[in-house]
């Protein structure tokens, strides 16, 4: 007994020298390295806060990028690290941004989430497909489970409000900066003119049959030789037109300036005055009759009128700048071990 007490402060400094071996093993990049390759992540790229980024994880960013680019998922693994794919210089853009989304969840980690917050979001991801069956398709080419999904989306929502939290704080805007913002940029608030119509309408695309176009020529002269003889343009709109959106309101397109239609029918209806009825006219996508109900002269739009706008467009600046320097300050944390193709 007394032997085995004697020998209790021997196995107690072996256990915590093993410890703090291990620890150091693991903190080692030689070693993470080599686990890497051992489990088939790849060599170290980087640690960030004491995680490691792998080849595999960088692997996985660039097939993303590629299926978001409309790429097939398959093909884009297929083709990673071939030279004429991805320049190294893309490469190392993408590794930076792991670096700098890994050290923000490092962060993030004790921001607090409800459960409903979660389960919001996976819904929403959920309603993006059709039924059951491609959604669970779809984790499967993920090579995701619900489970892990779960997890990702509750990062990614402590990583949000964490950024969220530390950038809202910097962003200030003065009245003095929209007003001078608005001085600078004065020609940008300028409203171009814009009509009012209502139209009755057959389709007739380019790509229909010639024989359905004059179908076609002939009713729009019909329906114009009715609506001269006194017929209700509401009423032959309700009754003929095949722009199902707008004939329940008399075929009205609202107010639009010319970037909002065919520059054919903008054009015809530049000439007419409110009230006429134009003549049967056709455009690329059919032919139409105009009426012309009302107009708006172009106008510069006065500083309060924009004063939101311009508040947004200079919170948005902010905000993209505020997130490159956040980005950068986590990047100058992070430890980059290599970059081997």
């Amino acid at each position: 007994m007394r032997a085995w007490i004697a020998t209790l402060p021997s196995i107690t400094a072996a256990c915590l020298a093993g410890i703090a071996a291990g620890q150091w093993l693991l903190g080692s990049v030689a070693c993470r390295d080599a686990i890497g390759i051992l489990f088939g992540r790849g060599h170290l790229l980087a640690l960030a806060s004491g995680r490691g980024i792998y080849r595999a994880d960088l692997q996985r960013a660039l097939a993303e990028k590629d299926e978001a680019a409309g790429q097939p998922l398959a093909t884009a693994r297929s083709t990673i690290g071939k030279q004429d794919r991805h320049p190294e210089e893309d490469e190392l853009g993408i590794l930076d941004r792991l670096v700098s989304n890994m050290m923000v969840q490092v962060f993030a980690a004790e921001e607090k989430l409800s459960p409903s917050e979660i389960d919001r979001a996976l819904e929403l991801l959920r309603r993006q497909f059709g039924n059951e069956k491609e959604w669970k398709a779809a984790l499967r080419r993920s090579g995701l489970s619900t489970a892990s999904l779960r997890r990702m989306i509750s990062d990614d929502l402590r990583a949000e409000r964490w950024i969220r939290q530390r950038i809202d704080r910097q962003i200030k805007i003065s009245t003095d900066e929209c007003r001078s913002f608005y001085d600078a940029h004065s020609q940008n608030f300028l409203e171009p003119e814009r009509f009012r119509t209502n139209h009755l309408f057959l389709a007739a695309p380019a790509e229909t049959p010639p024989e359905i176009i004059e179908q076609k020529r002939d009713a729009i002269e019909a329906l114009s030789r009715r609506l001269a003889d006194g017929e209700d343009f509401f009423e032959l709109v309700a009754l003929a037109s095949e722009d199902e959106e707008t004939k329940a309101r008399g075929g009205d397109l609202g107010f639009f300036s010319e970037s909002r239609m065919p520059a054919d029918f903008f054009d015809a209806v530049r000439k007419m005055q409110i009230g006429h009825v134009s003549p049967p006219l056709r455009t690329r996508l059919g032919f139409h009759i105009v009426q012309l109900t009302d107009l708006r002269p172009a106008r510069q739009m006065g500083f309060d009128e924009v004063t939101p706008e311009i508040r947004l467009r200079i919170e948005n600046a902010k905000r993209q700048t505020a997130l490159s320097d956040l980005a950068a300050e986590q990047l100058q944390r992070a430890h980059f071990i290599r970059f081997s193709r």
